[in-house]
């Protein structure tokens, strides 16, 4: 699949729906995005860095996308989880709720479409498991993130969770409908 948000073409890059099979190239993602933005997520290093291969197959699921270039290198990811699915730590997603989590976009990748083309894949996701409603956290702080989901629809909704580890810092509620 190669488009962007609205259908237009990314020369170059497609999304794919993970499998068990591609648990190397989430494990060394999502390393590098625990190295690269510590505190942009829930999830530290620390907490994941030691995990077997069988826990990363388990973790590397057809809910979790990434954006790959021609050569099949991963330049970001995203999971989207509904009720059924959902994790314990921040948002719990509501009926008819899509989470989408974890957006990230490797700096070789930034500037080039690869978020937009994330987010564009997890509405497709998110519709064909019949959710109604896309919702998202980020940190108040992060305005560039906060600027992207604005361009995808997503509005701040008011709700807000303190962040585990930044004492003052707060995660902002985003949605959008599907």
């Amino acid at each position: 699949m190669e488009r962007s948000a609205g259908g237009a073409s990314v020369p170059g890059l497609h999304v794919a729906r993970l499998t068990p099979d591609d648990w190397r190239d989430y494990r060394e993602l999502r390393l590098g995005m625990l190295r690269d933005a510590p505190d942009a997520f829930w999830t530290v290093l620390a907490d994941v860095e030691h995990l077997a291969e069988a826990e990363w197959r388990k973790r590397s699921h057809d809910r979790t996308l990434h954006v790959r270039d021609a050569g099949g290198t991963p330049l970001g990811t995203t999971t989207v989880l509904t009720r059924e699915t959902n994790q314990a730590l921040g948002l719990q997603a509501g009926s008819g709720d899509a989470l989408v989590l974890a957006v990230y976009v490797v700096p070789a990748g930034r500037g080039r479409g690869v978020v937009d083309l994330l987010l564009e894949a997890a509405r497709d996701l998110a519709r064909g498991l019949g959710c109604t409603r896309m919702v998202l956290q980020v940190g108040e702080s992060n305005t560039a993130a906060r600027r992207a989901y604005e361009r995808h629809g997503y509005r701040l909704t008011g709700a807000s969770l303190p962040h585990p580890r930044l004492e003052g810092q707060r995660d902002l509620e985003m949605s959008r409908p599907v």
